[in-house]
């Protein structure tokens, strides 16, 4: 996959992020990518099928560079406000997120962001309670111009970062070092897609399309895709072409589930995929831990009595 985060601090921070627990689940994708500066972004799980986010996700290929696949982190921020009491320590891990492009230029915080979905080393969209208006002065004071509209979104363009704003959503891009990629183009890549006017995800590529049957229908937070950045999360096993985890919430519980596709049925090591279970930070603090086969598709799952990060030292 040809995904790479412009910012030489990624490999850093992939270090610093790199054990991903059950409690905090911080994904450590940078920000996922160079969408905020490879600062990273914490996940949990809990809340839409997928539909929640797949409706934003656009089809590998649709914008330069991600021909092969390509990795997003999905949270859902109302729900873990709704939550709150059953995190282990509120939503304080959760409100770091929101300290980070687009977030901080937008002069929008957590309690006014409803979900985020963050396509790594592309963008994002993301929705909440927010108005254009307010936005647009914000950015401007960020070093942002108004650069046009597309479909109801004003456009703002900085120095290497593009953010479109209409009441209540926002769509955003990011500068990246790939031939035929601009940062307008993947703005409206992602607008048409959100708008059932482009070439999504789940409907053009099987192997996402296996993962999208595997996670949970009420997924507060996910990560997943396909693609070479994969190997990051899902272990060194030999024919894996996506993988995904996702989880919820159900009042004091917490629920984790992972997905590994193979490229075949043949391929499909479950013996492999439960040692990577039993070794991931993923699952550190899950009980009732179960391996399970589904054609070329290898699931885990996990409960855990509580659910919340641990602040500054998470991972």
């Amino acid at each position: 996959m040809s995904i790479a985060c412009e910012s030489d601090d990624m490999d850093s921070e992939f270090t610093r992020r790199r054990a991903l627990r059950l409690g905090a689940v911080t994904a450590s994708v940078g920000a996922v990518g160079s969408v905020a500066g490879c600062n990273s972004i914490p996940f949990l799980g809990g809340g839409g099928k997928t539909l929640a986010y797949n409706n934003a996700l656009f089809a590998p290929g649709d914008v330069p560079g991600t021909d092969e696949g390509y990795v997003f982190t999905y949270s859902d921020y109302e729900i873990l406000r709704n939550n709150e009491d059953n995190l282990e320590n509120g939503t304080a891990t959760y409100e770091d997120d929101t300290e980070s492009f687009p977030f901080e230029q937008m002069g929008v915080d957590f309690d006014s962001t409803d979900a985020n979905l963050a396509i790594l080393a592309v963008g994002g969209h993301t929705t909440g309670s927010f108005e254009a208006s307010d936005v647009g002065s914000s950015l401007e004071s960020n070093g942002f111009s108004e650069d046009g509209s597309y479909s109801g979104y004003t456009l703002y363009a900085g120095e290497e970062r593009t953010v479109g704003v209409k009441d209540g959503a926002a769509v955003y891009a990011t500068a990246r070092d790939t031939a035929g990629y601009d940062r307008g183009s993947a703005v409206e890549t992602i607008v048409d897609t959100k708008a059932g006017e482009g070439n999504r995800y789940a409907e053009t590529d099987e192997e996402y399309s296996a993962l999208d049957e595997h996670v949970y229908d009420d997924a507060v937070i996910a990560v997943g895709g396909t693609g070479g950045l994969i190997e990051f999360f899902a272990g060194d096993i030999e024919n894996v072409v996506g993988w995904a985890i996702s989880g919820r919430i159900d009042g004091g519980t917490q629920y984790v589930k992972s997905a590994h596709v193979f490229g075949s049925e043949s391929d499909a090591n479950t013996d492999a995929v439960d040692q990577w279970a039993q070794d991931s930070s993923l699952f550190a603090d899950a009980t009732d831990l179960s391996t399970s086969q589904d054609g070329r598709v290898v699931t885990v799952e996990g409960t855990g009595e509580t659910f919340g990060g641990t602040g500054a030292d998470q991972g």
